[in-house]
């Protein structure tokens, strides 16, 4: 055997030795590869599951503010807004995502609602105001500026919507302003009728008695009033019976046409009563309902002029009651129509019979077609005809 044989032999072994080396690495390598691939799916799998705990945690405090019925912003450490939710951003029309990141000026438009801000945050206190914020629509919240330290976030603002019971509060104010008003005139009156008999013994007596009529007139007229801010009073007490019970509003109707007859005989008034059929039902409180027609065809005895002609027409389809009432009397100028539900609110009627009026009748209509969830539309042609269109929902 020569060398060069011997140096193949050594070669090939070496070459062996290497490739068995190879194996024995790789295989090393590979499982090594391989406990590190587990360990780091192990890990990238709790890094997934915690990202899911945040996520679903997210979600859930989304969840909790977005059912949150008041406002709620929350402001981060440079006052920018870093989270709003559902009732805020509905309330002032707003993109939640487009909001992040905007200042509140920007997106409210309100000196009294930075100032309040800025005092929150150099008293590092809670904070509470009134603010009116001024839209298409005023609308009037009761802001709370609240410092935290959560996260990221330095201010939370909460916001509760109190515009129902400011307009309430300024609507009491001023109907009771409206009563004291209405009161005073006829006692005014009055308490002039009755010093002048008093401070003058040669009064005749023709003159006496038209000082007492027209006194007389005057306590009618605040009995009328009294009688209506009863009725509307009553109307708010009934308030939560309403819609309890089935009546037939037909039998009703005609009641009331019966009972008001010796009215339309005085003022030669004729009342005509179209009903789909004898028998339509909805839920109502028989009372206010009863006051509801009451009311309507009054208005058409006293204000329609002598000769009219009244049409109740009342229809009954699938998903409404339509009640109309019709009728070609003197009608409601244009300048009048937009007011005639305003309370004391009593047009220019040159024939009007009702002299004593409370300026009320039309307005408790309303307010009892609206607690019903209905609506009351009117349309009239002075001097040709006038239609009042009330549309009760089933």
């Amino acid at each position: 055997m020569n060398i060069f044989q011997i140096l193949a032999i050594i070669l090939s072994l070496i070459i062996v030795i290497l490739v068995a080396l190879l194996f024995v690495v790789r295989k090393n390598l590979t499982a090594k590869i391989q406990e590190f691939e587990k360990n780091n799916s192990a890990f990238s799998s709790k890094i997934n599951s915690l990202r899911a705990d945040i996520k679903k945690q997210q979600e859930l405090f989304d969840l909790i503010i977005d059912s949150v019925p008041n406002g709620i912003v929350l402001l981060d450490e440079k006052l920018k807004i870093a989270k709003i939710n559902e009732s805020i951003s509905n309330l002032f029309y707003l993109d939640k995502v487009k909001a992040i990141g905007s200042t509140t000026i920007f997106l409210f438009h309100n000196k009294n609602l930075e100032d309040l801000i800025n005092e929150s945050v150099s008293t590092l206190k809670l904070q509470q105001k009134t603010i009116v914020f001024y839209q298409d629509e005023d609308i009037t919240l009761e802001v709370e500026a609240i410092p935290v330290d959560i996260e990221d976030f330095s201010i939370c603002l909460l916001f509760k919507n109190t515009t129902q019971e400011a307009e309430f509060s300024k609507l009491r104010s001023q109907f009771v302003a409206n009563v004291s008003h209405e009161m005073r005139t006829p006692l005014t009156s009055i308490k002039g009728y009755i010093e002048t008999l008093l401070e003058n013994d040669t009064v005749d007596k023709e003159l006496i008695k038209r000082y007492l009529l027209k006194a007389d007139e005057e306590v009618d007229r605040l009995s009328f009033l009294i009688e209506d801010v009863l009725d509307l009073s009553n109307i708010e007490y009934r308030r939560n019976i309403l819609l309890k019970q089935e009546f037939n509003i037909v039998d009703i109707i005609k009641d009331c046409i019966k009972s008001l007859v010796f009215l339309t005989e005085k003022n030669n008034v004729k009342i005509v009563f179209n009903p789909d059929s004898d028998a339509i039902k909805m839920r109502t409180d028989e009372e206010l309902f009863r006051q509801l027609v009451r009311n309507m065809i009054e208005n058409a005895i006293f204000h329609g002029g002598k000769d009219t002609e009244l049409n109740i027409e009342l229809e009954n389809s699938t998903s409404e009651l339509i009640l109309s009432f019709y009728d070609n009397g003197v009608g409601i100028e244009k300048s009048d129509q937009p007011f005639v539900f305003q309370r004391f609110y009593r047009g220019a009627n040159p024939i009007s019979s009702k002299k004593i009026g409370s300026g009320l009748g039309l307005a408790i209509v309303k307010h009892i077609v609206e607690l019903h969830g209905g609506t009351i539309e009117l349309t009239s042609t002075p001097g040709i005809d006038t239609r009042f269109t009330i549309t009760f929902p089933k």
